[in-house]
């Protein structure tokens, strides 16, 4: 049946959830990598990093070396990846398997090592920790569910296209 769009379910999540992923790395984390005093800041997006650290997340108002390096692994490596992920899976390309795998393990890891610096920062106490995994969960959920799409050889079928573009 001509026209019929025969995805799997998932991609139809990837290709939503990348680009607003790549938005939030490349615009929103630059004033966490950038070490921005967010008690100070008086920009828009300045003043809502505020209220998030300061309502949820006190840690990000210590601009510590460690988060600003996680933040920018984050804004400049997967913030233009997310854009790679999206053109594959809206192209339907086989050859994003392996970096999938990749950047999903990278991912999985880089969050598993963000909340225990929650749980076991001085500021703990005053982190509303539910809250943040709960915002958090979609850089967890996603690439483990792009880990298990993609898991296969030829995750959209042999017929797919392997072309690099």
């Amino acid at each position: 049946m001509q026209g019929t769009d025969t995805r799997h379910p998932l991609d139809r999540l990837f290709i939503v959830a990348f680009p607003i992923f790549a938005f939030t790395s490349l615009v929103l984390e630059q004033w966490i990598v950038w070490g921005v005093d967010l008690r100070n800041a008086t920009d828009p997006i300045g003043r809502a990093w505020r209220w998030y650290a300061e309502t949820l997340d006190p840690l990000l108002l210590d601009r510590l070396l460690s988060i600003r390096v996680m933040f920018g692994i984050d804004a400049f490596v997967f913030g233009s990846f997310y854009l790679v992920l999206f053109y594959a899976f809206l192209r339907r390309r086989n050859w994003i398997r392996m970096p999938a795998l990749l950047y999903g393990a990278a991912m999985f890891y880089s969050v598993v090592v963000y909340i225990l610096m929650e749980l076991f920062s001085e500021h703990a106490a005053q982190t509303n920790i539910p809250l943040v995994l709960l915002i958090g969960a979609p850089y967890t959920v996603v690439p483990l569910l792009l880990m298990y799409r993609v898991w296969k050889p030829h995750p959209f079928g042999l017929g797919a296209s392997t072309r690099t573009m």
